[in-house]
């Protein structure tokens, strides 16, 4: 497991990761992006809840991307069990 370093929102951080270092980096600017994208959306509002909005709004793109894979599983298994049937 690697140890890296990253910026977001100005705070340095350390993070024990089992990616590359370019995939951290990148995953750490696109944080300090939506971060800074709330901030100037809000205002005076802390990090703390800029980061709390951004990780909510990931975790509902999150919990949509599983039901839509959902969904996907479900209706190619039901597609392909009906194909199997029709073989048999």
């Amino acid at each position: 497991m690697a140890v890296n370093r990253v910026k977001i929102s100005g705070y340095e951080i350390q993070v024990r990761h089992d990616t590359t270092p370019e995939r951290l980096t990148r995953l750490a600017s696109w944080i300090d992006k939506l971060i800074r994208e709330k901030k100037e959306k809000f205002g005076k509002i802390s990090i703390a809840r800029c980061a709390l909005l951004v990780a909510l709004e990931l975790a509902d793109k999150l919990d949509q991307q599983r039901d839509n894979l959902s969904e996907e599983f479900a209706q190619k298994l039901k597609r392909l069990t009906g194909e199997i049937n029709e073989v048999i």
